[in-house]
């Protein structure tokens, strides 16, 4: 059985992205998570998360800032308090016309596969 756990975001590791944001895996597997992991990306005005695909959907919630989405080639304005679904398969991005900091919820495979076990 896993155990609770309570931390702050600055205590886990930032990793960089390709594009200029930033990336920490705030809930994992590594953390007894059994079906989502969680994470907190950052883009700093100007950057852009990396323009990619994958197989598996995942949800971001936008926490503050401003930006441009890119979903499959459609573009789409966003800013504080907007969400989006992507499902696997669509290729993305996103930029920052503001600093921006989101949450993104990715199933617990994407982490084993990208972290390791």
């Amino acid at each position: 059985m896993s155990k609770p756990v309570v931390k702050r975001a600055s205590e886990v590791e930032e990793l960089d992205l390709e594009g200029g944001g930033k990336i920490r895996w705030l809930i994992t597997h590594r953390d007894g998570a059994e079906n989502f992991s969680m994470r907190l990306i950052t883009v700093p005005k100007g950057k852009s998360t990396p323009n990619h695909s994958h197989d598996y959907e995942h949800e971001i919630f936008l926490i503050e800032g401003k930006g441009e989405a890119v979903l499959d080639g459609r573009k789409f304005p966003v800013d504080r308090n907007h969400f989006l679904f992507i499902p696997g398969g669509i290729e993305h991005t996103i930029s920052a016309l503001e600093d921006m900091k989101m949450i993104c919820i990715v199933p617990v495979s994407a982490a084993i596969k990208i972290l390791g076990p």
